[in-house]
């Protein structure tokens, strides 16, 4: 069965933007970037939000900008490798191909999914993942810890869950970004 893996880039007091919406200092350095894209490699299908998805669309079409580093490059590929679920009651059409919409987050629906897949999955934006959090489904946790505190925003992690975890992995990068990985334990 396949792992649904939350993962998040998140400033050191827990929040993926700050409260003005704005995220701009979680862009990863090239160590950091080169690191993730390994890390998503292993994904077969990506579970986002509606905010996400519009964010992330970016990587259908970053391939075709000139000048983009060799890793920048990668993780485009690697991207547009990878099927992607958005949960969305608005979108109409999806901006990127191996995309589909579903327009309400059903917890059977992902359980089948991690039955089925061959591939581990990925969930992302904060609303979904609290979602699949309250459910019982999250089997891994994965935070990318910027040395930088914003004060408020949107929480990465939901209240009112609690879960023991167990920590698998961890990784300190030169400039103090810190990659813990936890399992989260039933």
């Amino acid at each position: 069965m396949a792992k649904l893996i939350n993962t998040d880039i998140v400033s050191l007091d827990g929040f993926i933007n700050d409260e003005n919406g704005k995220f701009g200092w979680s862009e990863p350095v090239e160590e950091v970037h080169r690191f993730l894209n390994d890390l998503d490699r292993g994904i077969g299908t990506h579970l986002y939000g509606r905010r996400l998805y519009d964010v992330m669309s970016y990587w259908e079409t970053a391939h075709e900008e000139p000048g983009h580093p060799d890793y920048i490059l990668d993780y485009s590929e690697i991207w547009r490798s990878a099927d992607k679920i958005v949960y969305s009651s608005t979108l109409e059409e999806p901006r990127s191909a191996r995309t589909r919409i579903e327009r309400t987050f059903d917890p059977a629906a992902v359980r089948a999914l991690k039955e089925s897949a061959t591939r581990d999955l990925a969930i992302g934006g904060a609303n979904l993942a609290a979602q699949a959090h309250r459910a019982g489904l999250v089997d891994e946790i994965c935070l990318v810890i910027c040395p930088v505190l914003v004060g408020g925003g949107t929480r990465a992690l939901p209240d009112g869950v609690r879960r023991s975890l167990t920590l698998l992995d961890q990784h300190t990068f030169s400039q103090g970004t810190i990659f813990a990985r936890y399992r989260v334990d039933r």
